[in-house]
């Protein structure tokens, strides 16, 4: 029983490249920030050919993709490696019980990452808007509808 308690430190790998990927699109956020602040020094915010909001947005897309990450990496950690013995030393939103807890907050956190991915693109695109951009809304709304649906079932 022993030798297969220890299987689960197998997960540390997993946490520290989850981990890596995190910073990883951190670096990516900033660089993008840093762009589009030397875009707007540059050219202000009337240049049409610069829009330096687009990198700013990009910039939050990846901060977003950075924090699923992150909190994937820490509920692994938390659920698999730290066990419920050390509570007090966890963050509020970070107490999770089990896998399903995670699962819901990364559910929660993709969503508003897809929102604003979505949102990014609409604003950034060149072309004329057409039926097919109403997809990842429509993805959104039903993974909004889904996570709903879960919610109130488990309340009950």
């Amino acid at each position: 029983m022993k030798k297969l308690l220890g299987i689960r430190y197998i997960f540390i790998i997993g946490i520290i490249f989850t981990g890596i990927n995190s910073v990883f699109f951190l670096v990516g956020s900033v660089l993008e920030a840093i762009h589009g602040y030397k875009i707007f020094f540059e050219y202000g915010m009337d240049n049409p050919d610069q829009k330096p909001g687009v990198y700013l947005l990009k910039s939050l897309d990846l901060f977003l993709v950075s924090m699923v990450f992150l909190i994937f990496a820490l509920g692994i950690l938390r659920i698999f490696i730290i066990g419920s013995d050390q509570h007090e030393k966890m963050p509020e939103w970070m107490n999770l019980s089990n896998f399903k807890d995670l699962k819901v907050l990364l559910w929660e956190t993709i969503l508003v990452t897809l929102v604003v991915f979505t949102f990014t693109e609409m604003v950034s695109a060149k072309e004329v808007m057409q039926w097919q951009m109403l997809i990842m809304p429509g993805v959104i709304l039903l993974l909004t509808l889904s996570l709903a649906i879960m919610k109130m079932s488990k309340k009950d």
